[in-house]
């Protein structure tokens, strides 16, 4: 015995969506995939337009950090342009030195945005300061000293970690005398607390960094978390890269690594100065990612929720209607042809297809029973063709006992008395009495013999052909029943095909026999006629007519004999009657019948 097959989950899977069902749940899948391909697509737009949104905020900021700063300087130009004006040179034309005035440290209380106001010798040293000063210092190595002794305008250095102890942006303007020569540099120190104003006035997230940077990437100042990234002082390769590129970079820095778009501007009046924003990256895309996965996870239960209507509809709509019909084409295909689909409420296809197998099972039902009538007629007829050839038989055998045995009988006597008459030795004149009587036997039993040959085939239908021999059966006919008999033939076209000639005159003898035995007739119209590809017969009578019902019964044998040999060479059969209008016979056949009718050759039965 085998063993059952395991089913796979492919095999499964294909089981499953090769049901209506399946295919539904499929097709809604199916339609989801261009929404799915969307979200992707404007998943990927919202990272790039959050990416863009924080390259411009992240400018915005920096053109902020950039254009405070320029108002700091401008703040720090205006007050060494009123310093160097005010502050006067004391001292001999060898060494004239600056007068430290004693309103500094008020100044610069002023001034928060200042580190330091002083001023300082031709040599560089301190001369006088408003923020204390641990030891001596010295503005020698500074840019923005060594560019005001020679110039007459306010002169900026670069940032550098100052005398304060932390980076300051030095700015400085000589002091002179009324011959234009400088006895002194006025300076101040900008720094850069600033920038956690500016993070406030900005309202920044509180991951957000601010650097103030030269070109190396060396941290000039720093705001927010950049302490995190690089401490003060330092120079970073990866923020010096991103100096270079002007849509910005994603950094990351710290433990463990946070992800920042940093973005570089120029500092306004600042040459070699840059302002480095530098925004939350992982935040800008975790709120594009859940952005993202709320549409997605929307679209699920979309999708989910279509997938459930779809079926429930189906379910609904249709499935229980294919189902109604299933049960009952299995019903109809097993046997009980009574079976019909319930018609759907709804129009549409479902009610057509219904309506339609209905319609189907009518037309087969119909079928079924004209083909049980059909083999009930033939069954009756195959009967009654058996009881014919009994009946047949045994009048033949009636006929040749009854009249052939007897004149046989006759003719051994007439023999037997022939031959004691010549045994005795009288005259031969004697017998001819005797030979005349068995003469006139013989003469009967020639013609029993051609009466019987004539009624099982008629010689003059092989002979003369259709029209003689059914001008000899109807003056036959006549003479024996006393009807009145009108025959019409005309045009035939002798000779004509043995098969239809003899359908034609079995349906002619088998017409006049019925109308004897049933019509109560007087009169008969038979007429005969050739066309160019068909012969037509027609018979009417003036008896009591024939309903039409009966004519297609089971029981009318005589007309289900004639519809089947017109049948069997192609021809139609047409009979139709009436109290009042007698009984009509329309048959028309063709002159040549089908192969399948013509290749048995001669009549099968009489």
């Amino acid at each position: 015995m085998p063993a059952p097959s395991a089913t796979t989950p492919a095999s499964w899977l294909a089981s499953v969506f090769l049901t209506l069902r399946g295919r539904l749940i499929l097709l809604v899948c199916f339609a989801a995939v261009p929404s799915l391909l969307f979200i992707f697509f404007a998943a990927a737009r919202e990272r790039a337009s959050a990416l863009e949104l924080m390259e411009t905020e992240a400018r915005h900021l920096g053109s902020l950090a950039s254009r405070e700063h320029a108002h700091q300087l401008n703040g720090g130009r205006n007050l060494l342009l009123r310093l160097a004006r005010v502050l006067p040179c004391e001292g001999t034309d060898r060494g004239k030195t600056p007068v430290c005035p004693d309103y500094l440290p008020a100044l610069l209380s002023g001034f928060p945005q200042f580190a330091n106001i002083g001023v300082a010798a031709t040599g560089g040293e301190i001369a006088c300061s408003a923020a204390p000063i641990a030891r001596p210092a010295s503005l020698r190595a500074n840019t923005a000293f060594d560019l005001a002794i020679e110039s007459r305008d306010v002169e900026t250095g670069t940032y550098a970690v100052g005398f304060v102890g932390r980076p300051v942006l030095h700015m400085a303007r000589a002091i002179r005398d009324a011959d234009g020569t400088a006895c002194g540099v006025a300076f101040v120190a900008v720094e850069l607390g600033w920038l956690d104003q500016l993070a406030e006035q900005a309202d920044l997230p509180a991951d957000y960094s601010l650097f103030i940077t030269d070109r190396a990437g060396r941290v000039l100042a720093h705001s927010g978390a950049a302490h995190h990234v690089v401490p003060d002082g330092d120079a970073s390769p990866a923020l010096a890269a991103v100096l270079d590129r002007p849509r910005g970079a994603v950094l990351e820095f710290g433990s463990p690594p946070a992800s920042q778009y940093f973005v570089a501007t120029p500092m306004e009046g600042t040459p070699g100065v840059f302002v480095v924003a530098g925004l939350p990256y992982e935040r800008v895309r975790g709120a594009a990612n859940r952005a993202f996965y709320r549409t997605l996870l929307a679209l699920a239960m979309v999708t989910m929720f279509a997938i459930a209507s779809a079926v429930v509809a189906a379910e609904f709509s249709v499935l229980r209607a294919l189902r109604a019909l299933t049960r009952t084409v299995r019903r109809f295909g097993s046997g009980d042809l009574s079976a019909r689909a319930p018609l759907p409420g709804s129009h549409g296809e479902l009610r057509e297809l219904a309506v339609s197998f209905s319609a189907m099972a009518d037309a087969l039902s119909a079928r079924q029973r004209e083909a049980r009538e059909a083999q009930e007629r033939l069954r009756a007829l195959s009967h009654r063709l058996q009881e014919a050839r009994e009946e047949e038989a045994g009048r033949i055998a009636r006929e040749l006992h009854d009249e052939l045995g007897q004149v046989l009988t006759g003719l051994k006597m007439e023999l037997a008395t022939v031959w004691r008459t010549v045994a005795r030795g009288a005259s031969p004149a004697g017998g001819d009495p005797v030979m005349a009587g068995m003469g006139e036997q013989i003469d009967r039993a020639i013609d029993a013999v051609r009466r019987l040959s004539s009624e099982l085939r008629p010689p003059v239908l092989d002979r003369l052909g259709l029209g003689a021999a059914v001008d000899w059966l109807v003056r036959d006919r006549e003479s024996k029943s006393g009807l009145a008999i009108v025959l019409d033939v005309h045009d035939l076209g002798e000779p004509i095909h043995p098969q239809v000639s003899i359908a034609l005159f079995r349906v002619v003898q088998e017409a006049l026999t019925n109308v004897i035995r049933h019509a109560r007739a007087t009169e008969v119209a038979i007429d005969l006629a050739g066309h160019d590809a068909t012969l037509s017969l027609t018979i009417h009578d003036n008896g009591v007519g024939l309903d039409p019902s009966v004519a297609k019964g089971p029981h009318s044998l005589g007309i289900l004999g004639m519809r089947e040999r017109v049948r069997l060479v192609g021809g139609t059969f047409h009979i139709d009657g009436g109290p009042g209008r007698g009984t009509t016979i329309v048959v028309e056949v063709p002159r040549e019948p089908p192969r399948a009718t013509s290749a048995g050759g001669s009549e099968p039965e009489p």
